[in-house]
C-alpha cells in the first residue's frame, strides 16, 4: 500500500474523510439511510486507505 500511493495521496483522502465528516455533523438530519450508508462507505475506503499506508510506512521506519 506504502508505494501504490505517496504521502500527498495519504493527506488528501485524510481531508477528503475531515470534509465528510463535517458535512455530516452540520447536516445530520438532511440525509436519507441510503445517503448515509454511502457516506459510510466512502468515510470507510478513505480511512480505510490512509491508516493503511500509515501502518505500512511505520512498518518501513521499523525496519530501519
Amino acid at each position: 500500500m506504502a508505494h501504490e500511493f505517496s504521502l500527498e495521496k495519504a493527506k488528501e483522502k485524510a481531508h477528503q474523510a475531515e470534509i465528510i465528516c463535517r458535512m455530516m455533523e452540520v447536516y445530520p438530519n438532511k440525509m436519507d439511510c441510503t445517503e448515509i450508508e454511502a457516506v459510510a462507505s466512502l468515510l470507510s475506503k478513505l480511512t480505510g486507505d490512509v491508516c493503511a499506508w500509515l501502518v505500512e510506512e511505520q512498518a518501513i521506519k521499523d525496519k530501519k
